[in-house]
């Protein structure tokens, strides 16, 4: 049970910080948003975290999308999310909080990107992107003044953005860490 709210939490941290991307990758604000993955290899800008994708479990996965018409249907037949991975990126105002040995609060502007990919390591064909933004005091305070954002497979077109409780519902579990799930990490 710890480590499936772990892991959605994770989830949650990552859509709320990659809404907050300041630089090539994301521009605007709530209102004016927009991404484009293909920036991810940007090294100036984002720092890959995990070096290999790291397994999230079935009952996370599911609840780390936005529920479609065509996705409901799609699982009844068949769970496109079981055994999941995800490959984590954190822009440079993030990186320190990131990546330190203790929990860290993470600063306004810190995105966090998770890139969902299929069943198996050798795929490289996203199924989505969940993002977090560190936004400015007052935003969110419930949850650490954090946005969430859904990004489709094609990397640009956004599924869903703002408090979006999906993601709110598993990082609530992690108020000791800014909110953020690490797993991923090699010294967590």
């Amino acid at each position: 049970m710890a480590k499936r709210g772990i892991l959605c939490l994770l989830a949650a941290a990552i859509s709320v910080a990659f809404v907050a991307l300041s630089g090539r990758a994301i521009r605007g604000t709530n209102d004016n948003f927009s991404f484009d993955a293909a920036n991810l290899k940007d090294t100036s800008v984002w720092t890959k975290v995990n070096d290999e994708p790291y397994r999230m479990g079935p009952p996370v996965a599911i609840l780390c999308g936005i529920p479609t018409r065509e996705s409901v249907e799609s699982e009844r037949k068949k769970n496109p999310h079981a055994q999941s991975y995800i490959t984590v990126y954190v822009n440079n105002a993030g990186k320190e909080a990131m990546f330190a040995k203790e929990a860290k609060t993470f600063p306004v502007g810190s995105i966090i990107v998770k890139r969902k990919i299929a069943n198996t390591l050798e795929s490289s064909e996203p199924l989505l992107y969940t993002l977090m933004r560190k936004r400015e005091a007052g935003y969110n305070p419930r949850l650490g003044d954090w946005e969430f954002a859904v990004v489709a497979a094609n990397g640009k077109d956004i599924q869903g953005i703002g408090k979006l409780e999906n993601c709110q519902s598993c990082h609530r579990q992690k108020r000791d860490s800014d909110f953020v799930f690490r797993p991923y990490l090699k010294s967590n």
